[in-house]
């Protein structure tokens, strides 16, 4: 293996001085970074013909419109959500964007697919499908020096991420943006001094992987963040899971059609939840609230399907609930079906650092729409508490609150209004745009006789 690597290595290392030679740049530097892809190193005469391959890449596409990607960790699952919100909003400032990542997928006999919301979508998505670190950094490599970008939107500070974007900076000099939407160390298994427990350094879903990727979230270009709690913690851009208020648009014409569609009253008290219910999203203790309401007349409108037969068992067991479940449901119809509730309850878990610095895409789905939505207080919504769009609540308060609720008048014009001058869309592209163009030029040189491994490119780097 070593010496077909090096027969490989000695190959690109003459077509990328062939390249050079030509001033056919983006070949030298697809070739060059080739080379190390094989783990090979390079004499400071290849070295300096890379680093000025990309300088005068870079000089020649300067006033060429910027290629853009954002990068999802894993694609395979919800977490692509904010994926696709930076995307869609990317698209809606006018940029060429595309979508880059991951699909983890250790199980051959189990292999996964790109989230079902993603394959729907509009925006050209480009992945590969990784087991491992060792499949990770040989795939990057390769998908790497294949599509060149000029900017790369991390979406969660995880290996994966931090691999791509450590050799987007290498291979094509590329800005990146790091964006944190959750603290992902709640995620992991930590002891008191917060040294990972699972150190499989080959599981790209390891402890140790996840501290170290966490700890170089500030590196890079530039940090995004969805909450002013994350903001505090990692600093950055204030970007929430924002929405197109095009898209999202309340009417009572809607709630009657989608409620008369799938058989709800239209004077019904809806609680809706819409998502993928799981024990820890608070479900059972709304329900169990529901149970202890005298003369109960709601709803319990649940939208997504059940992983466990057993969860959803434990739930339809509590007496006195009147409950409605529907399917997934595409990503583009949110809109639609948040129109047939009238409240959202999010009790997040007091004690869980995940919900401390989460903000939660189905509450902007619930202000876009209009609706009255109550929760618990963390630090993600103090913010939305303290402007008046969350009325706060715990499991003991949430009887007396709902029926407190359909008491007093409307909150739906307020929400609403909060949505379109805080939450939205339209908002946030002189926001993004104006982020964008802070950035300023990057140079980050290939340096001779060094090996581009996994542990050189998860080295700490400081930011500029």
């Amino acid at each position: 293996m070593f010496l077909l690597n090096q027969i490989n290595a000695n190959y690109y290392k003459y077509q990328a001085e062939k390249a050079y030679r030509k001033k056919d740049w983006q070949q030298c530097i697809y070739q060059f970074s080739g080379t190390l892809k094989h783990k090979a190193t390079l004499t400071d005469f290849q070295a300096d013909m890379f680093n000025d391959a990309k300088k005068q890449l870079q000089l020649e596409n300067f006033n060429k419109g910027k290629k853009i990607a954002v990068c999802g960790w894993d694609l395979s699952h919800n977490a692509a959500g904010r994926v696709l919100t930076l995307a869609e909003l990317y698209q809606h400032c006018g940029y060429d964007i595309s979508i880059i990542g991951c699909v983890i997928s250790s199980n051959p006999k189990r292999p996964k697919q790109l989230w079902e919301p993603m394959q729907l979508s509009d925006i050209l998505c480009s992945f590969i499908t990784v087991k491992d670190t060792a499949e990770l950094i040989y795939k990057a490599f390769d998908f790497v020096r294949s599509h060149p970008f000029d900017i790369i939107h991390l979406s969660k500070p995880r290996l994966p991420n931090l691999i791509i974007g450590r050799l987007y900076q290498l291979i094509w000099n590329t800005h990146i943006i790091m964006d944190v939407d959750d603290e992902e160390l709640g995620f992991g298994q930590f002891d008191k001094g917060f040294l990972p427990k699972n150190t499989d350094i080959t599981n790209i879903r390891s402890d140790y992987w996840l501290n170290k990727s966490v700890s170089l979230a500030n590196t890079f270009d530039a940090i995004t963040v969805s909450n002013a709690a994350l903001q505090f913690r990692y600093s950055g851009t204030v970007i929430p899971h924002v929405r197109d208020a095009n898209k999202f648009l309340p009417s009572k014409q809607l709630t009657l059609e989608m409620r008369n569609k799938y058989d709800v009253p239209p004077a019904q008290k809806v609680l809706l939840f819409f998502g993928t219910p799981k024990p820890h999203k608070g479900i059972i203790e709304t329900a169990q609230a529901l149970a202890r309401i005298k003369e109960n007349d709601f709803l319990f409108l649940i939208i997504g399907d059940f992983i466990s037969k057993a969860f959803q068992d434990k739930l339809t067991a509590i007496k006195g609930v009147n409950f409605k479940f529907l399917p997934n449901q595409p990503y583009h119809s949110i809109s639609k079906f948040v129109s047939m509730g009238d409240v959202c309850v999010i009790l997040q878990d007091t004690d869980s650092i995940i919900s401390e610095f989460q903000l939660p895409a189905k509450l902007i789905d619930a202000l876009a729409m209009g609706l009255t939505v109550v929760s618990t207080e963390t630090s993600a919504l103090n913010s939305l508490i303290e402007a008046g769009v969350i009325i706060p609540t715990n499991k003991e308060q949430l009887p007396s609150t709902l029926i407190q609720i359909f008491s007093e008048p409307s909150r739906s014009a307020f929400n609403r209004d909060y949505f379109l001058q805080n939450l939205s869309t339209q908002v946030f592209v002189p926001v993004l745009t104006g982020l964008l163009k802070e950035l300023r030029s990057q140079n980050h040189p290939i340096y001779s006789n060094k090996c581009y491994d996994i542990i050189t490119l998860t080295e700490y780097h400081s930011s500029p």
